[in-house]
């Protein structure tokens, strides 16, 4: 989501790979995952199955917003099916990003699609669609970036990325206890 009117020539469709990755909070308590290989919410074994069952899409539900394993869709599937299982569902994601997640880490061990569709993942689309990026895998069928051969610059870009998010909330927070300590909202009412 926070790539798509990026210019950069890799466009990530997962996360950062191999990593603690702290999620949200809806339930009391930050949901946290260790990143697979290609920065999804497996254990990363799942991608050395001989036969993969099923391959999940979707957006932050199917990801595993807010829970942890083994609460999450993926890891149900596995603990019912006792089958492979990855999911490659990411929060923010819509059907085009869906798609381009399928075209991009799908395998012919991979005997089953799962496409978890909600309702909000129309609005998403609308996004997808004025992103050049994305509308390249829906006009050119052969159409790659082999993202799969280049986790190392996604990693480096998507570090890169929160990284400067981070910089940028250090400083807003910064400017906001420097205003309070001035009492900045009381001299301006003291004036008033």
């Amino acid at each position: 989501e926070n790539f798509l009117f990026e210019t950069s020539n890799i466009f990530p469709l997962g996360g950062v790979s191999k990593s603690k990755t702290i999620h949200c909070n809806e339930n009391g308590y930050f949901s946290s995952y260790m990143s697979d290989r290609y920065g999804f919410n497996n254990p990363d074994s799942e991608w050395d199955e001989d036969e993969i069952e099923f391959m999940l899409l979707g957006d932050s539900f199917t990801h595993g917003a807010c829970v942890n394993r083994p609460n999450d869709i993926g890891s149900n599937l596995r603990k019912l099916s006792n089958k492979g299982v990855l999911n490659l569902g990411y929060s923010g994601n819509g059907p085009l990003t869906e798609y381009a997640t399928l075209r991009e880490y799908i395998s012919p061990k991979v005997k089953n699609v799962l496409w978890i569709f909600y309702d909000n993942d129309l609005e998403e689309l609308i996004n997808e669609l004025k992103s050049d990026n994305l509308k390249k895998y829906f006009i050119d069928t052969n159409y790659s970036q082999n993202l799969i051969n280049q986790q190392n610059n996604i990693d480096e870009l998507l570090n890169n990325f929160i990284y400067k998010k981070n910089i940028e909330k250090v400083k807003q927070n910064y400017s906001e206890v420097l205003q309070f300590l001035k009492l900045y909202q009381v001299r301006v009412n003291v004036k008033s």
